[in-house]
């Protein structure tokens, strides 16, 4: 219905009738000046009441329209097509508040990522911007109106690098200038970064006692607390991951090559918000791998991908005996050196040292045995052994000493060969490394005394034995299980007396004996000391009854 009152406080109720307001009704007489004052005209905007069911028609016009605004003013604004009022310093909409009822996802880790704002009331051209812990804000520079219920923005780099300034408020504000918040509701939570890349990772023997495997991952946000679990599959046999650093440690030994695949999560946590991350890793523990470098001479290994650290044995050439009722000769040096280091890839240089010979027969010559041959593995050298004294003269030198040669009544007494392995380098947790010993004196007998004896040569484990009534015997080497099986390496020689008196005894490790006439070599691969040789009325020239040195030995376990 049309309007049936509009009623001012100049005009009462049934002031203005329609007979008042027919043709003629209002003539210019009526409206002459003085007619209408200015009192009467203000008095028409004070308590102005209209009555009716049809709409009152406001004014109309566009933001840019805006003029001469007063206290209280109202109008239709149609660039932002609502009602605006004027509070007598700023044009202030009249519409309803945007409501944020969630975001998904709630946390970020890089720019460009898209946030989905899901509510009520959202307005074309709303804005976004975060609010972070110290007030700083950061206003998203792509918004994107999907309609009233859906409003989606991009993370900025600014966002992504204020690591330490979530949780963000999320603030969507209309164009009618009305807000909504969602308090704390988007936090810059990174994704844990896993350190190691999947994939399948060989356990070498040789490492897997002190072998660590990490499985540990990093965050951007210094409040987070990382910490790990083993999710799906299972770990290989003894081990266990330390569910705050990610490493996996404790490998058992395997009767063959046993590979277990298995993922590990890693949670980042801050407050009551988790991020989480996943990756998948095959560890492979292999069965021990032994290679054996027994040929004289000088060669390359070949260190497999994967491997730091190897077990390594290296044994020199062991001497020969001296001859003519010669000393034992001395031992190759031996080093036995677990989790040597190496470059996985890579390579290491090797020797293996040859066997010194025997001391032959020379008329006015000392008849001693001759050095064994280092060998050698990469900065690991054993020495050679040490030769065995010919008649009247002191051992040799080595890595094991040579055993000193019998006391006619023109020699020396005593005459020992020295050890100088453990003179060489120190290892890990030692002053020194590597094993050798002197060898034995000479039987201390006066110039008519007789039978005259030789001392043994040195060992890697003992002594020679000192000669006496009978030879000294060989310096016992020592044992290990690189190989797959208990052996002893580097005995040394024995000793020899004249007239083939008394039986002289290698030393446990490949040491030659002297059970005779006839002088035994140290043991190839072994390298044992060759025992003494022997002289009489029968054996007076040149022949073979002195021992020569065995040869020595590398052997690397991975």
């Amino acid at each position: 219905m049309p309007l049936t009152r509009f009623k001012l406080s100049a005009i009462e109720d049934g002031g203005i009738a329609t007979a008042d307001l027919a043709d003629g009704a209002v003539t210019t007489a009526k409206l002459a000046d003085s007619a209408v004052t200015s009192v009467k005209t203000s008095n028409l905007f004070t308590n102005t009441e209209i009555a009716g069911t049809e709409a009152a028609r406001m004014p109309v016009g566009t933001t840019a329209e805006r003029a001469n605004a007063q206290s209280g003013d109202i109008r239709f604004n149609s660039s932002l097509s609502l009602m605006e009022y004027y509070d007598g310093t700023n044009w202030k909409s009249i519409d309803a508040p945007p409501v944020v009822t969630s975001i998904s996802p709630d946390n970020f880790d890089a720019s460009g990522e898209t946030i989905t704002i899901t509510g009520s009331n959202f307005q074309s051209g709303a804005t976004v911007k975060l609010v972070g812990v110290d007030s700083t804000e950061y206003s998203a520079s792509t918004v994107t109106f999907t309609n009233s219920t859906t409003v989606s923005f991009d993370i900025t780099s600014a966002m992504a690098a204020a690591i330490t300034n979530d949780p963000f408020d999320v603030i969507i504000t209309n164009p009618s200038g009305l807000t909504a918040t969602l308090s704390d509701g988007l936090q810059l939570g990174a994704n844990p970064t896993f350190v190691t890349s999947a994939g399948t990772y060989d356990i070498y023997d040789s490492a897997r006692g002190n072998y660590s495997f990490d499985a540990s991952a990093t965050t951007p946000d210094s409040d987070d607390t990382l910490s790990y679990a083993v999710t799906v599959g299972s770990l290989p046999t003894g081990a266990s991951i330390n569910s705050s650093t990610g490493v996996i440690t404790g490998f058992s030994s395997v009767g063959s090559d046993t590979a277990s695949t298995f993922t590990v999560t890693a949670t980042a946590t801050e407050g009551v918000n988790t991020f989480t991350n996943t990756r998948q890793f095959t560890l492979n523990v292999k069965t021990p791998t032994i290679t054996s470098y027994t040929s004289t001479g000088s060669g390359t290994f070949s260190v497999p991908t994967g491997t730091q650290v190897v077990d390594v044995l290296v044994v020199a050439g062991g001497a020969g005996g001296g001859h003519n009722m010669g000393g034992g000769g001395g031992a190759g040096g031996l080093i036995y050196r677990p989790a040597f280091p190496v470059s996985p890839g890579g390579s290491v240089s090797y020797t293996v040292g040859a066997g010194g010979p025997m001391g032959t027969y020379s008329p006015g010559s000392p008849n001693n045995g001759t050095l064994g041959g280092d060998s050698v593995f990469g900065a690991l050298t054993a020495k050679g052994g040490g030769g065995g004294g010919g008649p009247g003269q002191s051992g040799i030198n080595g890595g094991s000493g040579g055993g000193a040669a019998h006391n006619n009544p023109a020699g020396p007494t005593g005459g020992k060969g020295t050890g100088t392995q453990p003179q060489q380098p120190g290892e890990s947790g030692q002053s020194q490394y590597g094993f050798g010993n002197p060898g034995g004196a000479n039987g201390q007998i006066n110039a008519s005394s007789s039978p005259y004896s030789s001392g043994g040569g040195g060992g890697a484990g003992t002594v020679g034995g000192n000669g006496g009534p009978n030879p000294g015997n060989g310096g016992t080497g020592k044992q290990y299980d690189i190989s797959g099986s208990q052996v002893y390496y580097a005995g040394g020689g024995c000793g020899k007396g004249d007239n083939d008196n008394g039986a002289g005894t290698g030393g446990q490790g490949g040491g030659g004996s002297n059970p005779g006439s006839s002088a035994q070599s140290g043991e190839a691969n072994r390298g044992g000391g060759g025992a003494g040789g022997s002289w009489n009325s029968q054996h007076p020239g040149p022949g073979t009854n002195a021992g020569s040195g065995g040869s020595g030995i590398v052997i690397v376990k991975y």
